[in-house]
């Protein structure tokens, strides 16, 4: 979902960002899918496996991008003097679904209804909001949205936040160690509070400063191969049991 935000200087600072969250992103789809083979039938877990692919293929589909440009666009010179000469569409699109889905797989272990109305409404207005934000200005084909970003990630730490306080209710804190959700939840809450400041300031930088660029592809890299591995650990130590969640 998020690798996305990678922005490339040379053709090899994009392959040694794009190739090692690619591979965690793999892992971490096939990690899930292992797991749906392991478990009882589980719908959201399922859910989450299919997103999981999905993110995955739109990752290598968007990369479409920056080996048209660094190849002066010998490859996909469809796209060449396009609106879609650059990926951000493709993200633009994605990112929203993406944030939406977390809080949904969230909200789905909640049982107090106060907060699954919460975050459904909350959801709702998100993605209105986004879908409207997109259309009134002329960021869709030229950048990111950070109004997508920061107020999906405002999301995701509401979402999450409502899911821990239902765990600190229940029964579920005597066997955390095996409980899918809380990788889950780890994984895409440190991501985000990783990665959403990091853009949020790049407004502030011109694309010529090297060291900032450099600084944010490093930042995003990493935050995205620690969120898919939480993720693939927590299918692995999770499959182990007997019981889904």
């Amino acid at each position: 979902m998020a690798s996305a935000r990678i922005l490339a200087l040379e053709f090899t600072d994009f392959l040694a960002a794009f190739i090692p969250v690619t591979i965690a992103q793999l892992l971490a789809a096939l990690a899930g899918s292992y797991y749906l083979r392991k478990i009882t039938y589980n719908k959201r877990t399922r859910y989450l496996v299919w997103f999981l692919w999905v993110t995955f293929f739109i990752e290598v589909i968007a990369a479409y991008a920056p080996i048209a440009f660094f190849s002066e666009y010998k490859f996909f010179s469809f796209v060449d003097n396009t609106p879609f000469s650059a990926n951000y569409w493709l993200y633009n699109c994605f990112l929203p679904l993406g944030f939406v889905f977390f809080a949904y797989y969230f909200r789905t272990y909640i049982k107090a209804k106060q907060s699954r109305l919460i975050i459904k409404i909350t959801s709702v207005a998100y993605l209105a909001s986004t879908v409207v934000n997109l259309l009134l200005t002329d960021v869709f084909f030229i950048g990111f949205s950070q109004y997508t970003n920061v107020s999906g990630t405002l999301l995701i730490f509401l979402a999450v936040v409502l899911f821990y306080f239902e765990l600190l209710r229940s029964d579920i804190l005597l066997r955390l160690k095996q409980f899918l959700p809380l990788y889950i939840s780890i994984g895409v809450l440190i991501f985000n509070l990783c990665a959403t400041p990091v853009d949020l300031f790049s407004d502030y930088f011109s694309p010529e400063n090297n060291i900032f660029i450099k600084l944010r592809v490093n930042v995003l890299m990493y935050a995205n191969i620690f969120m898919y591995l939480t993720f693939t650990l927590g299918f692995i130590v999770c499959s182990r049991k007997k019981r889904s969640s």
